[in-house]
């Protein structure tokens, strides 16, 4: 069977034809044509279509001169001059037409009808033996008549035809529904995602600036917190938010901000595969231990290290026993903040783990349990895992300064305005927003820019006209994306810096002097 089930109909043209002869066959379904043998052509079977369509009814029908029936069908014979339709669906639309060509027979009549009556010398009177000589007559126009039982035999197959149509359409009709029913489904687990990450953005907000004594404090433990989500996010929609490794978390949020104090972090045990739904949760939990031990732990001078041992207990569940040494003298905090109500709270009130956390004079000690719901696979593994690559040291650099016009492409206006305020923090004299690929380019036109903040996304359009106007100009540019992989944007985008959103002044700062540099 080809794509459509009925379309294979036309494949077995010959064993219909040696119980039902003919020359052609048309299969005329969804008001589409598809023919095989001789047949008219598709202009001429519409006309015929839409004579079945007001005069045949449901039933089986045949004719050995379409002419008789419609007149247009007379131009045609020697390719059609007999049908036998035989419709296919409920409503008489849907037809397998079978098609024979005309034949020339010769029909004997005793007398000739025109022959003209001769006076002779007895009068009018008729001869007898002249009269009624055989006259014989050509007709044409028609096919070889359809026997009774060539059309029982067409009624036997409409029968079988129409219990096939209907369990390919009861089986459409079914896959229709469950396409429908899971389209409604991924609205609603987008709208309930939509919605948590709305209401998990305001809880952070909230909390955050309860608990910060500065405005500068506030914007940093926000930033951090999204970020961390973000990089999550990440992880997830690079395995097609399907489990992904717990180490590969614990390793991002060091190298996000340990930069060469990550070394000093070893992870041993076995790796484990936690489900995308305790994913987030896991995230907000590890950057909390690892920007508090990086500001006042063991990673906030150059001598303490950070040991985090992954165990499976014999429920299968995992214990995640961490442990700072070597850092400055440890004391409780005086007052419970956002940040501990993370780490203590988290797993046990999203997870139904286990959280306890330790002030130790030998340094901070934090005991964590996953239940076994939350783990897809705990994958052995031996030895001693750094939390990133060992990093160069990092470089002294002073802060980013810009002058002259910028430019920022994004058709957000919210983020638009966040890219701008970072551009004239960091000096420069005038930013121009924009939201469209050919307003930018007219704007370019008629004005000189010196650096540009690029979104990928404009709607229905893509910003690389754009970049690689900017290009061929010589300006760079920083081009900002919310995909988590950026392979398929180096490959075509013109060389830029790439930032992934949401991005924070310190991360967009870092791409401008990154783009700045290799201009």
């Amino acid at each position: 069977m080809a794509d459509r089930p009925l379309d294979g109909l036309l494949s077995i043209s010959e064993d219909i034809a040696s119980v039902i002869p003919h020359d052609g066959v048309v299969l005329f379904e969804n008001d589409a044509f598809h023919a095989t043998g001789t047949v008219p052509s598709e202009e001429e079977f519409r006309g015929i279509a839409r004579f079945l369509d007001r005069s045949i009814g449901a039933g089986v029908f045949h004719t050995d001169h379409i002419g008789r029936y419609l007149e247009a069908a007379r131009d045609y014979p020697q390719r059609a001059a007999g049908l036998m339709a035989i419709p296919i669906s409920k409503r008489p639309r849907d037809y397998l037409v079978l098609f024979r060509k005309q034949i020339q027979e010769t029909v004997a009549w005793a007398g000739d009808p025109t022959k003209p009556v001769n006076v002779g010398p007895n009068g009018h009177r008729l001869t007898p033996r002249q009269s009624f000589e055989t006259w014989r007559e050509t007709v044409e126009g028609r096919s070889q008549p359809w026997s009774l039982e060539q059309e029982h035999a067409a009624n036997k197959l409409r029968t079988i035809l129409l219990e096939v149509y209907l369990k390919v359409l009861d089986a459409s009709e079914a896959e229709r529904k469950r396409a429908q029913e899971q389209q409604q489904l991924l609205i609603s687990e987008l709208n309930h995602r939509v919605r948590n990450i709305l209401n998990l953005m305001r809880g952070l907000l909230s909390q955050s600036r309860a608990s910060s004594d500065t405005l500068e404090g506030f914007t940093a433990n926000l930033d951090g917190r999204i970020q961390s989500l973000a990089r999550a996010h990440d992880q997830l929609t690079s395995e097609q938010w399907e489990p992904t490794s717990l180490k590969s978390l614990i390793q991002c949020e060091f190298a996000a901000y340990a930069s060469d104090k990550s070394a000093r972090v070893q992870i041993t045990g076995p790796d484990a595969m936690i489900a995308p739904n305790a994913y987030t949760t896991m995230a907000l939990v590890l950057h909390e231990m690892a920007t508090n031990s990086i500001k006042y732990g063991a990673l906030c001078d150059q001598s303490g290290t950070v040991e985090v041992q992954l165990t499976e207990d014999s429920s299968g569940g995992l214990l995640i026993d961490w442990a700072e040494r070597g850092g400055p003298p440890v004391t409780p905090p005086k007052r419970r903040g956002f940040g501990t109500t993370i780490i203590e709270g988290s797993i046990p009130h999203e997870l139904r783990g286990d959280a306890e956390v330790s002030y130790k004079v030998t340094g901070l000690e934090a005991h964590f349990r996953l239940p076994p719901t939350v783990i897809s696979q705990v994958v052995a593994e031996h030895g001693t895992t750094a939390a990133a690559p060992p990093a160069r040291a990092a470089e002294t650099v002073g802060a980013l300064r810009l002058s002259g016009q910028g430019m920022v492409l994004e058709d957000s206006l919210i983020i638009a305005m966040d890219a701008a305020a970072s551009l004239e923090d960091l000096g420069a004299s005038k930013v121009e927003i924009l939201s469209s690929v050919p307003e930018a380019l007219r704007w370019l036109d008629h004005n000189a820019v010196d650096f540009a903040i690029l979104d990928v996304n404009l709607g229905e359009e893509q910003s690389l006209p754009v970049a690689r106007r900017l290009h061929e100009t010589g300006v760079p540019f920083v081009l900002a994306t919310g995909y988590g992989s950026a392979e398929e944007l180096v490959a075509t985008y013109p060389p830029c810096t790439i930032v992934q959103k949401p991005f924070t002044s310190t991360s967009l700062e870092e791409a401008l002097r990154q783009a700045m540099s290799g201009a």
